[in-house]
């Protein structure tokens, strides 16, 4: 991987499409399904050389000037991330291989293969639920906090090696059967590092993020995740994300939840100044965690 920096935008440009087979170390995957597509990349279901279904990460890192060098600093990142991360905490995606095709231009990440995203997830517990109609159920109250279990635990782990995720959003969280395990590490960084306005998703990404100065780097904390975290129950509990307006009051036309412990963590994490917000360490002893 040495050579990548070297190599970013030298590369022909070439087009990856399902049915295509890619070399990942000389092995031979075949891509089948595209699962999803961002704006540098995209993840497609994939056999291995022994017949195991993998997933595999696409990204086109070879861009002009400084957007190329980034992308692979990115994709780095992302893989020391997942890495260190699996070795500590079984809520993250396996990396089975990765590789960097100068030819291409085309860099590899091949993961273990989920049953879909945690936002799909939530779209079926809410048609199962019996009990949707309910003030603040849009999915199974049990459901619910199993996931956010599962969630805070991870996102713990990454606070305790000082690293923030700046992207926290349920399209970043895989699911497997039930267990849930974080995928998509690329523009996190250490805590209280400069790091770019407006890269993030809206809503899910804290305000003082994607309401920053376009442009202008700032040293953002482990509090910008914890916004994160309480937009994505906030989703699990009402169906859409939070307004930065309104913080933790419920959609329009909907009724606040009727659980004490559920709406005291939605009103301490979705608050615009981040000093205010709790920390991952609250959100873990939380009574609504814990019981």
């Amino acid at each position: 991987m040495g050579g990548v920096l070297r190599k970013v935008g030298t590369a022909a440009r070439q087009s990856i499409v399902a049915g295509q087979t890619i070399l990942v170390h000389g092995h031979r995957y075949r891509l089948k399904k595209k699962l999803g597509e961002g704006g540098f990349g995209a993840v497609y279901s994939a056999t291995a050389p022994d017949g195991i279904e993998v997933a595999i990460k696409v990204i086109d890192v070879d861009r002009p000037g400084g957007l190329g060098q980034a992308l692979v600093q990115s994709y780095l990142s992302e893989i020391q991330h997942l890495q260190r991360l699996r070795r500590q905490n079984p809520h993250v995606v396996h990396i089975y291989d990765f590789d960097f095709d100068s030819r291409t231009g085309k860099a590899y990440m091949v993961m273990e293969l989920a049953d879909g995203n945690l936002s799909a997830y939530i779209d079926r517990l809410h048609s199962m639920n019996p009990t949707a109609r309910e003030p603040g159920q849009y999915i199974s109250p049990k459901y619910r906090k199993d996931l956010w279990r599962q969630i805070v635990r991870v996102i713990s782990a990454l606070h305790q090696n000082n690293t923030i995720h700046m992207d926290l959003k349920p399209d970043n969280f895989l699911m497997f059967g039930r267990t849930l395990k974080i995928a998509d590490l690329g523009i996190s960084r250490k805590a209280e590092t400069p790091g770019m306005a407006g890269v993030g998703t809206m809503f899910y990404s804290a305000p003082e993020v994607m309401n920053d100065v376009q442009g202008v780097q700032r040293n953002y904390s482990r509090k910008a995740d914890v916004w994160s975290l309480g937009a994505i129950l906030y989703f699990m509990t009402y169906g859409q994300p939070p307004r930065y307006e309104t913080g933790s009051a419920p959609p329009p036309r909907q009724q606040p939840t009727r659980d004490p412990l559920l709406a005291d963590i939605l009103r301490r994490t979705l608050v615009l100044n981040p000093q205010a917000r709790l920390d991952t360490n609250d959100l873990l002893r939380h009574p609504y965690t814990t019981r």
